[in-house]
């Protein structure tokens, strides 16, 4: 039995109704996310169904144990424009926050919650707090209807030290005081991608401590979650996908480090996957590349590195960031194919390996001009007029589908191009030997007939 299996309660079925988790078995602290679930679909399918889901869930519990079907994934989307780069980060056009509701508004389902993924920062001693950065937004967001994931970064201005892990705590504790009593306010992302190091405008991993402050970060939440009487919030933290040989003894600190106060607070652990964008490169056309990125790396964090920290199988996992810039060499019609492939790979796994949520980074570009597509992310220009990704999107979030856009990229044309050349050269041939060739046998294919 692995690590991941034998921590926790990892035994304990879970039976879904609409957006409901219900956990047979569990453990009672596993009480609080039964209630938050049930205060997130009584928002959106009113009182009149409270009774039925009880009968339901009280008839679930007399039902011997079996493997549920996966509830339908919750969607979000980072509403801002911003990214952090890799390289030096370019200009921003500017926000227009009317423009930008109304985007939202469109994209969201009628009868189902949509997640707004926002970002505050911790820069050390004397940091803007998380309400200062960001409450306006949160309070607006929410009066709209929209539920709130907020990401508290590590991003220390000195470089990190053990005084910045404390002061992250603390900064951690603070917003959840803050924010507990909305109801909208759901989840909180502790530190951002700090398996990665060297991109300091992009993930924690740069700034020292940073694993450190993962793990007493997410302690923290889970003491002031319960000091506040927050059911509704889930904690969490993300990880970039990557299979590089560090990733094992990045694991494997939190495993030892982390113990079961930090499995105990922790809800789900977010992935973080670009496709022929970011992270480990697979084969094939777009479609094929993606649908193997996003699949392998699910199995990855799953089955190879959550055992590794000890991380139990109750808890969930989210695709907290995935995305495709649009840019030179990559046409909007090539980020509506990597989008249909991203969400079709999580959702063909997502009861596999316990997928319920996932986030589309994001809204709008930072700069449709620029040469580089580190600026342009967005489902939407920095004008905020639509490209075509963006009803894609707000159509799969609907539950429909979108039609299939057949990209042949120039290596594609290239090879179909030498294949009609070789297949005229051979037919030529043919006819000057005048040779009569049999048929060749039609090709067998797998599965019944």
């Amino acid at each position: 039995m692995s690590a991941g299996q034998g921590s926790g309660p990892a035994s304990a079925n879970v039976v879904h109704i609409g957006f409901l988790r219900f956990r047979l078995g569990a453990a009672p602290a596993d009480e609080r996310h039964m209630h938050a679930d049930l205060a997130r679909w009584r928002s959106f399918r009113g009182r009149g169904y409270a009774a039925t889901v009880a009968l339901l869930a009280a008839a679930t519990l007399l039902v011997a144990p079996q493997r549920a079907a996966a509830a339908p994934l919750v969607f979000g989307i980072y509403p801002g424009g911003a990214a952090g780069t890799v390289g030096p980060s370019g200009p921003l056009a500017p926000e227009n926050p009317a423009l930008r509701l109304a985007a939202l508004e469109q994209l969201r389902p009628a009868n189902a919650p949509f997640v707004l993924h926002l970002y505050a920062g911790y820069t050390g001693a004397g940091s803007w707090t998380a309400a200062q950065q960001v409450g306006s937004e949160i309070a607006q967001y929410t009066q709209a209807g929209f539920e709130i994931e907020l990401v508290l970064t590590y991003r220390p201005a000195d470089g990190g030290s053990p005084a910045d892990v404390t002061g992250f705590d603390a900064f951690v504790s603070q917003t959840i005081d803050a924010f507990a009593s909305n109801p909208r306010f759901v989840s909180l992302q502790v530190t951002n991608e700090a398996n990665v190091g060297g991109a300091p405008n992009a993930s924690d991993g740069f700034y020292a401590g940073a694993q450190d402050a993962l793990i007493t970060g997410v302690i923290a939440a889970g003491q002031e979650i319960a000091r506040t009487g927050a059911s509704q919030l889930q904690v969490g933290f993300n990880w970039a996908y990557a299979d590089d040989p560090g990733e094992t003894a990045f694991w494997r600190y939190l495993g030892a480090h982390g113990g079961p106060a930090f499995v105990s607070a922790l809800d789900w652990v977010g992935l973080d996957a670009y496709p022929d964008t970011w992270g480990p490169a697979a084969r094939g056309g777009l479609v094929a590349s993606t649908t193997t990125t996003m699949k392998s790396a699910l199995r990855a964090l799953r089955t190879t590195y959550l055992p590794l920290a000890g991380i139990p199988s109750r808890v969930a996992l989210h695709v907290s960031e995935n995305g495709y810039p649009t840019g030179p060499g990559r046409t909007y019609a090539m980020q509506v194919q990597a989008l249909r492939a991203s969400i079709a790979a999580v959702e063909a796994d997502s009861s596999r390996y316990g997928v319920t949520d996932y986030r589309w980074f994001d809204l709008r570009d930072a700069d449709s001009a620029s040469s580089s597509f580190e600026s342009q992310y967005g489902l939407m220009t920095d004008t905020y007029a639509p490209k075509p990704a963006f009803w894609a999107y707000r159509s799969l979030v609907a539950g429909g589908a979108v039609p299939v856009v057949t990209i042949a990229t120039r290596t594609t044309a290239t090879r179909r191009a030498r294949h009609r050349l070789r297949a005229r050269r051979s037919q030529a041939r043919r006819r000057r030997r005048h040779v009569k060739l049999r048929p060749r046998a039609a090709r067998r294919t797998r599965g019944p007939a």
